[in-house]
């Protein structure tokens, strides 16, 4: 790219400096500066020349004086070029010249770019002997190594995020500027930063490739420019949205994007082809930067949502698939299905037929973090102190898992009932000996103060770090040793996610020979349709938790008993805080409402609950989270305050908490009437899933109560359950 026509910026005119022919910023321009340009050959074998950068074209910093004091300057080497090369800079300008016209251009648009202070260059008979080109030095890494250091080190996605948010648009503003870089790899984005450790304006180099012109760019130029950076291809996704503004991408742009972008890639891994001879020199030099991972080693997560982030695009992860685990899957539950089909008729059948009692079965999850320890404990005691789960997350390291090993001793003299969750990562994959590390230095510490131990999560959502059933069975081997030394402690698991069970059955007939889970923990989430009646094909809440229970009866890997360790409903309008919507507001959730009102919300966890446990499917559930801004019964950012799902799940634990399930009653279509015995009273729970009802005229009530606790005169179910009580004779 070399066309800079059509620019309309005043750039300075040609001096001669000794042999120099070139252009010397005028804020810049003095006799001392001068003076050390005319001698710059000799001034690169000085001792203070520091070599930044490697290649044919390689920059180097060295110091020079001005009439304003000393500076320190990235000065570009430029190298010897071919007859032919040199013919075309004659007429086209060298790439010093191109790179000193085009950072004039970008500063005096408000570009970033280092100040640009000269380009030099000699020539001789029409060849070109030396071609330099200065600007300010700028202290700041590129974002290449920004990237890595966030891939390896932080594996946080709430950096990666600041940096689509920090470059995306000033290389939109770059291209409204009319200036295509031509080479925008993330290596030539620089990121300086301010003085208090923030991040400035980013910086583009490495710019002799530009075309400005006296038009807008096109589609295709700015495709091509977009093209260059790496990044994984979902995260790629909201960077192009971000370039577009917050909208949605052009089709125009992004296929010239992908266009370019398959062919850099072809061009990139072709190289050793195309350039044998230099691919055999340099294969055994180590790269002077990191690499990215892996496709499948991508592993970032997010505070705010508490889960990794799909960091891969639909077409990466099915590229890096295991084939054969799938037909394996597949075949596995091809085999399951007459046993487990003639089970699960029995058991829809056997749906509210027997008596449960509900104490102890319906619990809520606790964030393990320091500042949350107060405030929680006092919301749990709101609620009765019910059951807890809390996680241990192979991230976090060492100084949080040791304070929730005293979270859940401090619980356990408190006589609340603690189990927890053990959520791995890629690197506790990649690195099986800190994955075992770190199960023998929690489990021994609380083996005697919980009920339950979880093992893994949700490995059938790649994003959780596992690929494959041989990842998954490292992963559990560890817990099973440790319960040869602690035999009292009882494992759950797999931990699928949502309507998934062929990797339930699967990953039950992987476990190591002779061992078994104490029950089958799942995470069965049912938001994408709304009300927990709402069906799947013909699987309501209802028929996959009787699905689940049939997995039980069924597999000798597993006791008869199902925990659903983890379920909620996402929040409208909470953003970057919603599980759905994270770690960015896309176009499309712009456009759509992104979860549910608190008032449904709260209506559809007691209907769910109450459907999960009174089935007599469920033995045990935990809400998640207790303190969570985008689904939570709390919100953890507005100084907890308890949303009306925490008053409807406070009022339902005191009403109903000690009390035993009987039966439920016949009722109209979509009406569900539960009933409820404890020492003294009979209760009737009620709601209908559309519209309003007053079927209950055969109930004499003494006293009629709403969702959250208060009196109401009249019996008309709703959407939001009721409670009517009277006393037992």
């Amino acid at each position: 790219m070399t066309n800079l026509h059509g620019g309309n910026d005043t750039i300075n005119p040609q001096i001669t400096l000794g042999v120099y022919q070139g252009s010397l910023a005028p804020e810049f321009d003095d006799e001392i500066l001068r003076a050390q340009l005319v001698q710059i050959s000799a001034l690169l074998k000085a001792n203070n020349v520091t070599k930044l950068s490697d290649g044919a074209d390689y920059v180097v910093k060295l110091p020079l004086q001005t009439a304003q004091g000393e500076i320190l300057v990235a000065l570009k080497v430029f190298k010897r070029q071919s007859w032919l090369k040199d013919r075309f800079d004659r007429t086209h300008k060298s790439k010093a010249e191109r790179s000193y016209i085009a950072a004039r251009h970008l500063q005096n648009h408000n570009i970033g770019t280092p100040a640009a202070i000269a380009w030099l260059d000699h020539w001789e008979n029409n060849r070109l002997i030396e071609s330099y080109f200065l600007c300010i030095f700028q202290p700041a890494i590129c974002l290449r190594d920004a990237l890595t250091d966030i891939y390896y080190n932080a594996r946080d996605n709430a950096p990666l995020m600041e940096l689509l948010h920090l470059v995306a648009p000033e290389i939109r503003a770059m291209h409204d500027a009319n200036f295509m870089h031509g080479d925008m790899g993330n290596q030539n984005i620089l990121l300086p930063k301010n003085p208090d450790g923030s991040w400035a304006q980013p910086q583009f180099i490495d710019l002799n490739r530009v075309k400005i012109t006296a038009r807008p760019l096109t589609a295709k130029e700015r495709a091509f420019d977009l093209s260059r950076p790496i990044l994984p291809g979902n995260y790629l996704k909201f960077f192009k949205q971000i370039y577009c503004q917050h909208q949605d991408i052009p089709r125009d742009l992004n296929k010239y994007e992908q266009s370019y972008r398959k062919r850099f890639e072809f061009h990139r891994k072709s190289r050793k082809f195309r350039r044998p001879l230099r691919y055999l020199k340099n294969r055994h030099i180590p790269p002077t930067h990191r690499t990215y991972p892996d496709s499948k080693d991508y592993w970032l997560w997010d505070e705010k949502t508490a889960q990794p982030m799909i960091a891969l695009s639909r077409k990466e992860k099915h590229r890096e698939r295991f084939l054969r685990d799938l037909l394996v899957m597949i075949g596995q539950g091809l085999l399951a299905l007459p046993t487990l089909y003639s089970a699960y008729k029995h058991l829809k059948k056997e749906s509210f037929q027997r008596e449960v009692v509900l104490k102890g079965r319906i619990g809520v999850a606790l964030h393990p973090h320091d500042n949350y320890f107060s405030p929680e404990r006092k919301l749990l005691s709101e609620l009765g102190n019910p059951p807890v789960l809390i996680r241990f997350c192979h991230h976090e390291g060492e100084a949080i898992w040791n304070q929730t090993i005293q979270l859940i001793q401090q619980l356990h003299r408190d006589d609340i009932e603690v189990m927890v969750a053990f959520i791995q990562d890629r690197h506790a994959v990649l690195e099986p000996a800190s994955w075992s590390a770190f199960l023998s230095k929690v489990i021994p510490a609380i083996a005697n103060f919980v009920s339950h131990i979880e093992i893994t999560h949700a490995y059938n959502r790649i994003k959780w770090g596992v690929w494959s059933m041989h990842e998954l069975q490292a992963l559990m081997a560890p817990a099973f040793e440790l319960q040869n030394l602690y035999p009292k402690i009882k494992l759950t698991g797999p931990a699928c996610i949502d309507f998934e069970y062929l990797p339930v059955i699967a990953a039950l007939k992987s476990l190591p020979k002779g061992k078994s889970f104490s029950a089958l923990s799942h995470l069965l989430y049912v938001d994408r349709r709304g009300a927990p009646e709402n069906p799947q094909g013909p699987f309501s809440t209802l028929e996959k938790c009787a699905l689940l229970k049939a997995l039980t009866r069924i597999s000798p890997q597993c006791e008869e008993k199902v925990i659903i360790s983890e379920v909620n409903w996402p929040l409208e309008n909470t953003d970057i805080w919603s599980p759905i919507v994270c770690p960015y507001v896309t176009p499309h959730w712009r456009k759509r409402a992104s979860g549910e009102t608190e008032n449904d919300y709260a209506n559809f966890m007691l209907r769910y609950i109450a459907i999960a446990i009174c089935s007599g499917h469920v033995e045990q559930l935990f809400w998640w989270r207790l303190s969570a801004k985008g689904y939570g019964l709390v919100d953890d950012q507005n100084e907890f305050k308890p949303r009306l799902a925490f008053n409807a799940l406070q009022y339902f634990l005191v009403r109903l908490g000690d009390a035993t399930f009987i039966k439920k009653w016949p009722s109209a279509k979509n009406t569900y009437v539960l009933e409820f015995r404890n020492a003294t009273q009979q209760i009737l729970m009620a709601w209908t899933t559309k519209g309003e009802s007053t079927a209950l005229a055969d109930f004499d009530a003494q006293k009629v109560y709403d969702r959250d606790g208060n009196t109401i005169k009249e019996n008309i179910i709703s959407e939001a359950p009721i409670y009517l009580v009277r006393a037992l004779l």
